[in-house]
């Protein structure tokens, strides 16, 4: 025997969600920063329960971003504290609720603000509902708490679909009324007959008055698809069913009514009503869950903003703003339309819009773009150049308008496969009705009914819906959250992967370099360090904040620190000048030192880091570059050699393109920089043929998710894109994505194999009814018990245990039409 292999010992899991920590992970017991940031909350507040509730299903968590502004927070409490009376209420939606952990979380720091009366989570909806005593209840700073353990707060605009709500009580009722008359039809089967008399008939009336409940309850939303398919002039998959029920219960009813329900196909009838609900509960069940893990962002009139009305300041929506307006912008929030900056100066960021991070200082009459943040820690004046109609936001804004002019490629195969299966079904039970019509109407009929019975669609009512459940909440718990119902056709026929940069290759924060950098300073210069960097809100400051602290850096309160824009940090202390920032502001004393400094921070993918200064003498240099998804290169090499193309499009400049496409191994040539929101759309839309998949995370992005087949973002906590997304992830990885696309092409082979067992057992079917065997009982028997074959079959070639049987590497793609 050969000698055998030691295997790789398994990664650690997540301390927080449980996921596996991705290898050389500066965060050794965690998956993401985020799961860090929430877990040490959790520990520091004394909410560790959470885990013990959550019992292993909570979900990686977004990274904490800094506060937000709740300028649409303040007319929704005003309108709750106006209704009379001493309690307030006010409902609002919440994004990223898993399990019941969160509920209790939720409602355990609830308890702990005075003033709360009451708080109702929903998780199945997304919805919280707080009571609170007026005056005594501060809303947004329960809100801030919340969010800090990465949940997400807004306004009420969720509402259950009028299918999730339908479909469940009709299953419902359907499936105690079908047990119950199967029971009765066991009594026909072995024995009961018209001799009986009384008791015979009593069996009778029951199974056609519960049947005729089922057809009623049950059967009406496939007539109803019938009816509007017929309107539109397609033949829609729901059409042989609908005809299947009123033809199996008119030829029930025809023999109840003769004194033969011992004849009737009332049990088959009931069960195949049922089954077909089932199949129809769960094409929704899992999006349905996805959606309502996000907000329901309705882009423009989701955004406030505060507008000087003489001595008066009122919160208005963004549409509102009209030209020459004049908008207090706090903290936090977003400039909605092209302005001047009417106070001295301010610190804006427009990340939002151009996808990459900086700040920039503004002077008084500086430009400000639409979509630019207030990133200083004052609130800042400025003047509308422009009204809302006429903002570029608008555009970035607006919902992808709805396809016309027929289905797109990629539901043409489902059309096509209902449209020949409707019209072979109705002319195979054409043609049984002819060939027995010489034996008599009644045998007729009854030919017809059995193969309109028999020939049961499970393979596409009811396996196939299971299929596409179960891939997807197996992606679910992988991090991949599937929104639009045809994903998982469309993924099969990606060819082409397109990636923004920043945020969505990177993580949108710096990291240090040389961990040596930190660990090699003097504690004294250590505490200094962190005194300067922990009072600032730049990205590098809170990168070597973090550093700083994990070496065992401590605070002083006393410290006094001045933060000059574009240059850096500045303490002074016992008459010795500290300085944290750009090299050349930072030793400008000893300006012969900069270009040597200049020299040290260059080098292949970092970020000119600040230097440490005592009266413009280095003391340490802090290398920081963007912080890399931790299994970018990876999954970029492996897209690549499973045969796919992998792109690399950026607003950021050609240098630090090239440099993160040289780093993940993408070809030059296959990288676009300096892209605008317009030109990554039509850059998309001059590659896409029905085969491109773009994964973005900022409003820059918006146009090219209209043009690609399919798109998705990494960024739940952004306004706008998630709403847009066919999908979005969790966590820091990117191996979902690739897992999506190697599921999706085995779910297409799954449905094809259900097909062939599907027409198999329909060939079979319909040569026993068109010779008059089938029956009743044979019926019964039959359609149920394929039902439940092609339904194990579904779980077996989708289950874990087979993955691992007949894992082998993956081949290169071949274009395959679907």
């Amino acid at each position: 025997m050969p000698a055998s292999t030691p295997s790789e010992p398994a990664p650690a899991a997540c301390l927080h969600c449980g996921s596996p920590v991705p290898s050389g992970s500066a965060a050794r017991d965690f998956c993401c920063v985020g799961c860090e940031a929430v877990h040490g909350l959790l520990v520091e507040q004394g909410l560790t329960r959470y885990y013990q509730l959550a019992q292993g299903k909570t979900a990686p968590a977004p990274e904490p971003r800094k506060e937000r502004a709740f300028a649409w927070l303040e007319p929704l409490i005003s309108r709750a504290e106006a209704i009379p009376g001493p309690l307030c209420a006010l409902e609002l939606d919440v994004q990223g609720i898993h399990c019941a952990a969160c509920v209790w979380l939720m409602n355990e720091l609830f308890r702990r603000h005075p003033g709360g009366a009451g708080l109702t989570v929903d998780p199945a909806l997304g919805k919280a509902r707080m009571l609170w005593r007026r005056g005594a209840f501060d809303v947004a700073e329960f809100l801030r708490d919340v969010e800090g353990f990465g949940y997400r707060f807004g306004p009420s605009r969720k509402r259950p679909e009028r299918a999730s709500l339908d479909l469940p009580i009709r299953l419902g009722i359907c499936a105690a009324l079908s047990m119950n008359v199967m029971l009765f039809s066991v009594s026909f089967y072995v024995g009961l007959t018209p001799e009986d008399g009384d008791v015979f008939r009593l069996f009778t009336r029951l199974s056609l008055w519960l049947s005729s409940a089922v057809v009623v309850v049950g059967g009406w939303p496939f007539f109803r698809s019938a009816l509007q398919g017929l309107r539109r002039g397609v033949l829609h998959l729901d059409l042989p069913i609908a005809l299947g029920i009123l033809l199996v219960f008119g030829m029930s009813l025809a023999q109840a009514r003769g004194g033969r329900g011992d004849l009737a196909y009332f049990d088959t009838l009931n069960t195949f009503v049922t089954l077909m609900l089932v199949g129809r509960w769960l094409q929704q069940r899992v999006l349905e869950r996805n959606r309502r893990f996000l907000l329901d962002d309705d882009g423009a009139e989701g955004l406030f903003v505060r507008r000087e009305e003489g001595a008066r300041l009122a919160t208005v929506r963004a549409a509102e703003v009209a030209d020459g307006d004049v908008l207090v912008i706090a903290p936090g929030d977003l400039v909605p339309v092209d302005a001047v900056l009417l106070d001295s100066g301010a610190r804006v960021s427009t990340d939002w819009m151009t996808g990459e991070p900086g700040e920039r200082a503004v002077g008084q009459g500086g430009a400000l773009p639409a979509g630019a943040f207030n990133a200083g820690r004052e609130a800042m004046r400025v003047q509308a150049k422009q009204a809302f109609t006429d903002s570029p936001l608008v555009a970035l804004l607006r919902r992808a308008p709805t396809l016309a002019g027929g289905h797109a490629l990629h539901t043409r195969f489902w059309d096509r496969v209902s449209r020949r299966w409707v019209v072979t079904v109705l002319f195979v039970s054409a043609l049984g009705l002819a060939l027995w019509w010489p034996a008599g109407p009644d045998k007729a009929l009854e030919v017809a009914v059995a193969l309109l019975v028999v020939t049961c669609p499970c393979a596409i009512g009811i396996a196939t819906p299971l299929a596409y459940e179960l891939v997807q909440a197996r992606l679910r718990r992988g991090g991949f959250f599937i929104r639009s119902t045809d994903l998982l056709d469309r993924l099969p026929r990606v060819r082409k992967v397109l990636f923004d940069k920043t945020g969505t290759l990177t993580l949108g924060r710096l990291e240090l370099v040389d961990r040596a950098a930190v660990a090699g300073l003097a504690p004294a210069s250590r505490d200094l360090a962190f005194d300067l960097v922990s009072r600032s809100n730049h990205p590098a400051s809170r990168c070597l904040a973090a550093a700083l602290l994990r070496e065992g850096a401590r605070f002083n309160p006393e410290a006094r620190v001045a933060e000059l824009a574009g240059q850096g940090l500045e303490l002074n202390r016992d008459g010795v000048r500290w300085r944290l920032g750009r090299a050349d502001w930072a030793t400008e004393a000893r300006t012969v030192d900069a270009p040597r400094v200049e020299v040290l921070l260059s080098g292949s993918g970092l970020a000119a880091g600040p230097v440490l200064t005592r009266d413009g003498v280095p003391v340490a240099f802090f290398q920081l570059r963007e912080s890399v998804r931790p299994d970018a290169r990876r999954e970029v090499q492996a897209l690549q050699d499973e045969g796919r193309e992998v792109w690399l499009i950026s607003g950021d400049s050609q240098g630090r393109v090239s440099e993160m496409a040289a780093a993940l191994g993408i070809p030059t040539q296959h990288t676009l920089s300096g892209q605008r929101p317009e030109d990554k759309a039509e850059a998309v839309a001059k590659l896409d043929a029905a085969d491109t998949l773009y994964l973005g995370d900022g409003v820059n992005d918006s146009l090219a998710f209209e043009r690609a087949l399919c798109a998705g973002t990494p960024a739940i906590d952004r306004p706008v894109i998630p709403g847009k997304s066919d999908f979005f992830l969790m966590g820091e990885g990117l191996s979902a994505i690739r897992e999506a696309l190697r599921w999706s092409a085995r779910l297409r082979q799954v449905v094809r194999r259900l097909l062939v067992l599907a027409v198999g057992y329909n060939g079979v079917a319909v040569s026993v009814c068109l010779a008059g065997w089938m029956t009743p009982l044979r019926a019964a028997v039959a359609m149920p018990a394929t039902s439940l074959a092609t339904v194990l079959f579904t779980v077996w070639w989708l289950s874990a245990s087979r993955e691992r049987a007949v894992a082998t590497p993956t081949p290169p793609l071949r274009e395959v039409p679907v």
